[in-house]
């Protein structure tokens, strides 16, 4: 097949349709060509340059518009990046009401641990997510004191005044319910700061539970923080969370809660715009391999297998053939392809570009 003459290369469309060719047509004859269209006229030069600015297109407006609609996201959303998000899980299991030092004495372990919450949750900023999940308490809520959430510090504060210690430590389920919902909000609003902070007295009741669950919890990319109150030996979870302290009287309860808290609020301060920064400053190949990554986090419930693509799902489930065995006669069903409109954009392109090359060449023909 010849190569495209001097005058398939006249229009903008024909000079998309050929490609290649016509750009090196043009820049072989030295040509500059002019044609009426509408208001003014068209160059070859620009035929050739809106012929490349053309066919890229199609390559980056997809990959444009999700980190768009990305930033959009960020910008829009009631909860942006800086603001932290804890779920506090509090055991109030019936060895919380043995007592501990104070400046003054000894009080129940408890009444120390509700009073240094109270003095945290007085001071976090507004912006805050915060949940309170209990280990035995508002059963009604499943375990819920405060449900994850925006921050409504009076009724935080009233109800965690009348937490009442009592039952066993089951540390392992509580857990699990507790980054369950951190993920499930991690699955929405994908960005921030979250953390678990476990405050404890005792080893968990359900300790295979834990066992069993723990690496899988540590490995979701939460923060877990652990505080060992009045404990005579550091915790199981000194050797697995991110940050384990110590609390052995009321002010080191208290200092330990403060510096978690403070933790949570400064990474956010210092990550809250980078995030969008970084995206907004990326090359849009790197910035689409970023978001794809930033999709692929395990946001699934603790325990559950992640949710796999159709064709991984297909190769999953199709036994691979050994030398004793014989192949399936049978080929594995085709899993359902979801609707990509590129085909048709590329088929819309071509027929215009069909279209408009007839139309010219027909008018030539009468002329």
């Amino acid at each position: 097949m010849n190569g495209p003459t001097q005058n398939d290369c006249n229009s903008v469309v024909e000079a998309i349709y050929f490609g290649d060719h016509c750009r090196r047509s043009l820049r072989e004859r030295n040509v500059n060509l002019e044609q009426n269209a509408g208001e003014g006229t068209i160059h070859a030069t620009f035929a050739e340059q809106m012929a490349t600015i053309v066919t890229g297109i199609i390559g980056t407006v997809l990959g444009k518009l999700l980190i768009g609609l990305v930033i959009v996201a960020m910008v829009a959303s009631p909860i942006v990046a800086a603001d932290s998000t804890v779920v506090v899980l509090l055991d109030d299991s019936g060895s919380m009401r043995q007592e501990m030092r104070t400046g003054s004495g000894k009080e129940p372990r408890m009444s120390v641990a509700q009073a240094a919450l109270t003095k945290v949750i007085q001071q976090l900023p507004e912006q805050t997510t915060l949940g309170i999940l209990l280990m035995n308490g508002a059963r009604s809520e499943n375990g819920w004191l405060v449900r994850l959430g925006p921050f409504d510090r009076r009724a935080a504060l009233s109800r965690l005044a009348q937490v009442r210690a009592d039952g066993g430590t089951p540390l392992g389920q509580s857990m699990m319910t507790a980054m369950d919902e951190l993920l499930s909000l991690r699955r929405k609003l994908p960005y921030g700061d979250y953390r678990l902070l476990v405050v404890t007295d005792g080893e968990a009741s359900d300790a295979n539970v834990l066992q069993q669950y723990l690496p899988d919890m540590v490995a979701r990319g939460i923060s877990i923080d652990a505080i060992g109150v009045d404990m005579k030996a550091d915790h199981t979870l000194a050797q697995s969370a991110h940050s384990y302290r110590k609390a052995n009287d009321a002010a080191s309860f208290e200092q330990a809660l403060t510096e978690i808290f403070a933790e949570s609020t400064a990474s956010n301060n210092d990550r809250g715009t980078s995030d969008y920064e970084l995206l907004a400053g990326m090359p849009d190949e790197f910035a689409v391999e970023s978001l794809k990554a930033l999709s692929q986090v395990q946001n699934d419930a603790i325990g559950e297998v992640p949710m796999m693509t159709p064709q991984a799902r297909t190769t999953a489930k199709t036994p691979i053939p050994s030398a004793a065995t014989s192949p399936p006669s049978a080929q594995a069903p085709t899993p359902e392809s979801k609707f990509n409109p590129l085909p048709i954009i590329m088929i819309a392109i071509i027929v215009i570009a069909f279209s408009q090359l007839f139309r010219q060449k027909k008018k030539n023909r009468r002329s």
